[in-house]
């Protein structure tokens, strides 16, 4: 006859040995960020102008998310049936009211320097243009401190500029 174990343990340890007790266990300490320090200094002054940047983003980030973004680029039905309807409708674009138009060109000449940027800055401009997320959530992802947002998002910008850059220089030559 078969004898049944009556426990089942993970570890093996010989007859008559008593088990390690939770409180033999060595307890680590949990480890936290060191506090930031208020900045005392008066802050720094404003640096270049980001507006044009910003405006190219948000028009890709428009892009993206409407019929005509990369979506519908990769579906021919759906092309198809978006230029159907837009010819139902009597209208060159499907912009709705209170929207701003899109500028396809620019928005694909984005997507297509995106490529070139890092991983992280590639998500923090899709997480804020295209998906619209808050800056907490944006840095919780991508995993910096909340307050290193507005230095990040600078960062991804001018790195996205410098590549738009050398798009346009390539092709006005």
């Amino acid at each position: 006859m078969i004898e049944q174990r009556k426990t089942i343990t993970l570890n093996w340890r010989p007859a008559g040995t008593p088990a390690r007790r939770i409180d033999d266990f060595a307890e680590v300490p949990y480890a936290t960020a060191a506090p930031r320090a208020e900045p005392s200094a008066p802050a720094p002054a404003p640096g270049p102008d980001r507006s044009g940047i910003t405006q190219r983003c948000e028009n890709w980030g428009r892009w993206a998310k409407s019929s005509e973004g990369p979506v519908a680029a990769a579906c021919m039905t759906g092309a198809i049936c978006e230029s159907l309807r837009r010819a139902e409708l009597g209208t060159a674009s499907s912009m709705m009211l209170g929207e701003r138009a899109i500028d396809t060109a620019d928005a694909v000449l984005i997507g297509r320097a995106m490529v070139r940027l890092s991983l992280d800055q590639r998500r923090i401009l899709g997480l804020l243009y295209v998906d619209g997320q808050r800056k907490g959530f944006i840095a919780a992802l991508v995993r910096f401190h909340p307050d290193d947002f507005d230095q990040r998002l600078a960062a991804a910008q001018d790195a996205l500029s410098a590549v738009l850059s050398v798009y346009q220089n390539s092709n006005s030559k």
